[in-house]
């Protein structure tokens, strides 16, 4: 997050602001959400102003470029190809986080004592078939459970050691598993049984409806839709497009820096997005999960006023910009487990209709929000520029969307992941792979194909040693390619941003003198499609 320029200001509500508009809630939430379901399938035949990222920025030009020194963000990235059991899923996560972090997972950004907040997505826990609610539409209980429990073991439970989990249920009751409420964390589970109640074999954020994480962690659960403004602190950020926007976030969100001296922060802020499709964004990950932490039901409902397929979406996508800038996530575990591919609820109006969604079986990782939801998207299957949220992010500072400048982990396993995926979900239809053609004005792939005859070879030139590499993109192509890594012993040497297709490039290879070392190239396109070379071995002298 960039915060560093006078774009960003804070301050507690007790001190002198502008008028800001008080909170509303609206005493129809059924008929408020078909109503927003009704306007995002309308998009779909009216159109938005712009659907893609050319269209909607065809009058401004990019504020932001890459430096060439400019740090890669990591993306970590764990996958099976069948759904994982119970067990399994905490070496999913613990391999993702560590891909990121290094082996100390989570202990190289908390310490114990530290305050940590961890921001779900619980709407519509009570959408879905019978014996899957919530499936492929909430953070998984599993994930968030085993996070919070290693985040309680860091931090402990003495001094100032604090844990929250939070999200927004749509009513202002402060209780956040109120049972008279179906959107409350009470219902948030991953439901094992056949019928609508909530059963004890269910794995559950609060089953018992005490206001208490279950599994351990005893991680405090809070309803967003209860802070009132008078407990919430004020960030003023000046947007491209909107100009002046308020934010209003808890002040248990703040850093420490930005509470002064006042007992209400938190040291470490961790996002649990679930890996959707969504009516207007196109996709919902990182960026899009603050949505739930703004002040005010009817304005969180109507999306801060953006006109239903006839507004200016750029709007839309300022104001969650401006929630990123005011507090960004330090760490996004992106729940893959399933996905949703046309999200981010139920299309119609019976809960107990079945979600569309997929078995992806994958988590994601990251501490950049703009990166991680780059290659959600793509795991998609969508086409990145169908997606100016993206774009909006970048050029507010917020994070990187390119993909020649993002270091997605395990090379090419993402892409055999995809193609796994279209493989195994083939079709157009219901269930299908890639997710809603359209959905949100998001485009889906036509180009699955990774980059072709990726060769290298490596020798001995004077007194240092030479690679030599070809690439080729594939025909018909799409995605050019993007980037060349080039790889000594599995580990990433030099990075090479021009002269793709072939070149010869001299490496200094002193550290491994008298020692065998085996070299290749990984070839990346504009979709993260990643194709590895032949290694090579050989001594160095």
């Amino acid at each position: 997050m960039n915060n560093s320029d006078n774009s960003v200001s804070s301050t507690c509500a007790d001190e002198k602001l502008s008028p800001a508009v008080g909170i509303h809630y609206s005493s129809d939430i059924s008929r408020r959400w078909e109503k927003i379901n009704a306007d995002m399938r309308q998009i779909q035949v009216s159109g938005v102003q712009g659907t893609d990222i050319s269209a909607v920025y065809a009058n401004t030009s990019t504020r932001r470029k890459i430096p060439p020194d400019n740090p890669l963000p990591t993306v970590g990235f764990s996958c099976m190809t069948r759904e994982p059991a119970d067990d399994e899923i905490p070496h999913l996560v613990d391999d993702a986080i560590a891909q990121v972090l290094g082996p100390r997972g989570l202990s190289e950004i908390i310490k114990r004592g530290d305050r940590v907040v961890i921001k779900v997505n619980v709407v519509g826990p009570s959408q879905g078939l019978p014996g899957e609610k919530g499936r492929g539409i909430i953070s998984d209980p599993r994930i968030v459970r085993y996070v919070a429990g290693k985040v309680r073991e860091i931090i402990g439970f003495d001094g100032s050691a604090d844990l929250k989990v939070i999200d927004a249920t749509f009513t202002p009751e402060k209780n956040p598993s109120d049972k008279n409420n179906p959107q409350s964390f009470y219902y948030a589970r991953l439901q094992r049984s056949a019928g609508n109640s909530v059963e004890a074999n269910d794995i559950c954020y609060d089953y018992d409806a005490d206001g208490i994480l279950d599994g351990g962690s005893g991680a405090k659960l809070v309803n967003l839709d209860s802070v009132q403004k008078s407990d919430r602190f004020l960030a003023v950020v000046d947007e491209p497009i909107r100009g002046r926007s308020e934010v209003w976030l808890p002040k248990f969100l703040r850093t420490k820096d930005q509470a002064q001296g006042e007992s209400e922060y938190c040291d470490v802020y961790i996002g649990i997005p679930i890996l959707k499709s969504h009516g207007l964004c196109g996709t919902t990950g990182a960026l899009k999960l603050h949505w739930g932490s703004m002040l005010g039901l009817l304005e969180k409902q109507e999306h801060a006023g953006y006109g239903f397929g006839t507004g200016d979406i750029r709007m839309f996508l300022d104001y969650l910009c401006a929630l990123n800038r005011a507090r960004g996530f330090d760490l996004v575990i992106m729940d893959a487990l399933t996905g949703n591919r046309s999200g981010p609820a139920n299309k119609v109006e019976d809960k107990d209709a079945k979600t569309d969604f997929i078995l992806v079986n994958a988590i994601l990782c990251s501490r950049d929000s703009v990166a991680i939801d780059t290659v959600e998207t793509l795991l998609s299957g969508y086409q990145l520029d169908s997606v100016p949220l993206l774009e909006s992010a970048f050029r507010d500072g917020i994070g990187i969307n390119k993909p020649a400048h993002i270091d997605l982990l395990g090379f090419d396993a993402f892409a055999n992941h995809k193609q796994w995926l279209r493989e195994h979900y083939s079709g157009c239809m219901t269930g299908s792979y890639p997710f809603e053609n359209g959905w949100g004005n998001a485009k889906i792939q036509d180009d699955f194909n990774a980059p072709v005859d990726v060769k290298v070879s490596c020798k001995r030139e004077g007194t240092g040693y030479m690679f030599e590499y070809t690439a080729s993109e594939p025909t018909p192509c799409i995605h050019k390619l993007a980037r060349i890594d080039l790889l000594v012993n599995g580990t990433v040497v030099q990075r090479i941003f021009d002269n793709l297709n072939g070149g010869r490039v001299a490496i200094d290879l002193a550290e491994y003198r008298g020692q065998n070392v085996r070299c290749r190239i990984a070839a990346w396109d504009m979709a993260l499609n990643c194709t590895l070379s032949e290694e090579t071995e050989m001594k160095v002298d």
